[in-house]
């Protein structure tokens, strides 16, 4: 009998891309005002980088954009960036699956991540309530971040519960399944309709879950719960 539900945070519960859409918009403004930019277009040359490049020298491709690289420190933006309070929802799903998942399980929240960045989504979600866990990996230190067991075994062990006896719920097979899978935890992937462009290689093995759904309404009917 299943009576434990762990979730991964970054596009199981949310889009991950809004985060990223949020910080950029707080950059932009900020750009604006100080340099009498138009902040419209500052925002849409900053998504245009990071569509083309990706992520990693975006800001450093800004600032040569715009000619303001001897003007404006690189790190300053990326401060801004990390510390803005993000402008994110949950998925229309995520909600009401864990209102209901709360009633009958123990549910645990598990997140790779900077944890003063993964706090914050926590808090713009308004979803820390829902868990009687949360494991900010990076607490732990980076070695231990996904796709390692000891994340997990903590949450089991604040829960007092049975890997037998619990789900995994992720989106990425590059990190999330390896560790519950060894456990003996029953793995659920979900894909949703949209690609995230997020499920890429990480320099770890693809683990395949068990079960794959298309949305979190699909684990209440694989839960037979109404």
């Amino acid at each position: 009998m299943m009576n434990t539900i762990l979730f991964d945070l970054d596009n199981t519960l949310y889009p991950e891309r809004t985060y990223v859409e949020s910080g950029f918009k707080e950059v932009s403004n900020y750009l604006s005002k100080k340099y009498n930019l138009n902040d419209d277009e500052t925002y849409n040359i900053i998504l245009d980088i990071f569509n083309e490049h990706g992520r990693g020298k975006t800001f450093n491709l800004l600032l040569d954009e715009l000619d303001l690289n001897k003007q404006e420190d690189v790190l300053n933006l990326v401060y801004i960036y990390r510390y803005h309070f993000p402008n994110i929802k949950p998925y229309e799903d995520s909600l009401h699956v864990l209102s209901k998942l709360k009633v009958n399980f123990k549910l645990g929240l598990i997140t790779d991540g900077r944890v003063f960045v993964q706090k914050r989504k926590v808090d713009a979600l308004d979803i820390g309530k829902y868990f009687d866990t949360i494991i900010f990996t990076d607490l732990l230190g980076e070695k231990f971040w996904k796709p390692s067991q000891v994340p997990f075994q903590i949450a089991l062990n604040n829960l007092d519960s049975n890997a037998s006896e619990s789900i995994y719920v992720g989106d990425d097979p590059y990190k999330d399944f390896k560790a519950p899978i060894e456990l003996g935890m029953k793995t659920i992937q979900v894909t949703r309709d949209v690609d995230t462009g997020y499920w890429k290689d990480k320099g770890f093995n693809k683990y395949d879950a068990e079960i794959s759904i298309k949305g979190l309404n699909d684990l209440l009917e694989f839960l037979e719960i109404e």
